[in-house]
């Protein structure tokens, strides 16, 4: 028989053991996994805050264009007979390119010659007998109004030698039309006509593009808020332009000057349309190309450095993840490792992959450059360095050190 009065504090006790229980487990699970054990102690890597120059820099994208492009067209109808190039050559300024059949135009140069030549026997003529009415009208063989109309034809005669002459430069001019040089220095394109074709004066397809690559020119947009910055590099010099290529930011094509601003703002986003120039002696840069531009608009000053993915976004501010002095850096080595702290930082700018800070981290101080997203404050981890100045340097030494990506 069961004693019913004795059953419901047993049921009682063993509710209140269970809870106490599951509460010990919850803790147990806290510390980092079942039967209480921790976390697993992470391996990071860390990297020594150091200083580098580091100078307020527009990056923009870009996109390469030729100095100069001339459409070669041509000027007179005509069979082409000759082309003197091939695709793709570089060619200078008056190089022959192609030639038109030039019978035609010869054979209107010859006779416009025949014509000056008639011109100038015809005047011949005409002087003479005004010579002769001259020295006659004083001795009463002829009138004067003989002479004057004989020194009227004096006149026509030598105004029809300057026809003829006119004549003569406009057929040598159509000749010269039939052979195309090049109008500038700088690579051709493809060709528009092959030889044999038939063209024509002011042919709507160009005969071939030439673009001027030496120097080139790369327009990009300044924003607003950069555009007195932009002005002020351009009246002191142009400053130092850098183009990246989109892919490898760590790519430098070409270094260059700005050398132009717009006189207009764009109405859609308020900034001023710029070109700055480079050498291009070997072909870095290829019209068309869309490139990363980086015009420093201020100078140079002290900044520490860190590499992109070392400062996380947060709520209120930006951060790094810091390493407590002092604890082992290797991985295998035994003890607690080190604790890391999350710290504010304010950043001064961003470039070629790196993070340059204006406060919140000093030189030396080990951060913490992966396995971010893991890490919680107060964490303990095995350091392993990534290469970087020693923590121990003094700041002049590893400024000394820095690549100077800042472009």
């Amino acid at each position: 028989m069961i004693n019913r009065s004795n059953a419901k504090p047993a049921a009682a006790s063993l509710a209140l053991l269970l809870l106490l229980a599951a509460c010990s487990g919850g803790d147990k699970a806290n510390e980092g996994g079942p039967g209480g054990k921790r976390r697993p102690m992470l391996t990071v890597s860390a990297q020594a805050a150091a200083f580098e120059d580091f100078a307020p820099t527009l990056v923009a994208l870009g996109t390469v264009t030729p100095r100069q492009s001339v459409a070669v067209r041509p000027r007179a109808d005509g069979q082409i007979v000759g082309v003197a190039f091939r695709e793709g050559d570089f060619v200078r300024a008056g190089q022959v390119l192609f030639r038109l059949d030039p019978r035609q135009a010869a054979a209107a140069v010859q006779q416009a010659e025949a014509e000056l030549k008639g011109a100038i026997a015809a005047e011949r003529r005409a002087t003479l007998e005004y010579e002769r009415a001259e020295a006659l009208v004083g001795k009463g063989f002829i009138s004067a109004s003989i002479r004057d109309e004989r020194r009227a034809l004096a006149y026509s005669a030598r105004s029809d030698i300057d026809t003829a002459r006119a004549q003569l430069d406009s057929a040598r001019v159509q000749l010269s039309f039939l052979t195309i040089t090049a109008p500038i220095s700088g690579r051709t394109g493809e060709l528009g006509f092959r030889l044999g074709a038939n063209v024509r004066n002011g042919e709507a397809t160009a005969l071939v593009t030439i673009n001027q690559l030496s120097p080139i020119h790369v327009r990009f947009l300044v924003p607003p808020e950069n555009v007195q910055q932009a002005r002020a590099l351009l009246a002191s010099g142009g400053g130092r332009v850098v183009v990246r290529s989109r892919d490898d930011s760590n790519s430098v094509l070409a270094t260059g000057k700005l050398v132009f601003l717009d006189n207009n703002v764009d109405p859609g986003s308020g900034g001023v349309t710029a070109r700055a120039e480079f050498d291009n002696r070997k072909d870095e840069l290829w019209p068309g190309a869309i490139v990363s531009v980086e015009l420093p608009l201020d100078a140079p000053q002290q900044r520490i450095a860190l590499p992109e993915g070392a400062v996380q976004t947060g709520r209120d501010a930006p951060f790094v993840w810091t390493v407590a002095a002092g604890g082992n850096a290797k991985p295998d080595a035994p003890g607690d490792g080190v604790k890391v702290a999350m710290r504010d930082v304010v950043v001064a700018g961003r470039l070629a992959g790196k993070v340059y800070l204006a406060s919140g981290v000093k030189p030396g101080e080990k951060i913490v450059v992966d396995a971010l997203g893991r890490l919680k404050e107060g964490d303990a981890v095995r350091l392993k360095l990534a290469g970087a100045p020693d923590a121990g340097a003094a700041p002049a030494q590893q400024a000394s050190a820095a690549t100077g990506n800042a472009g």
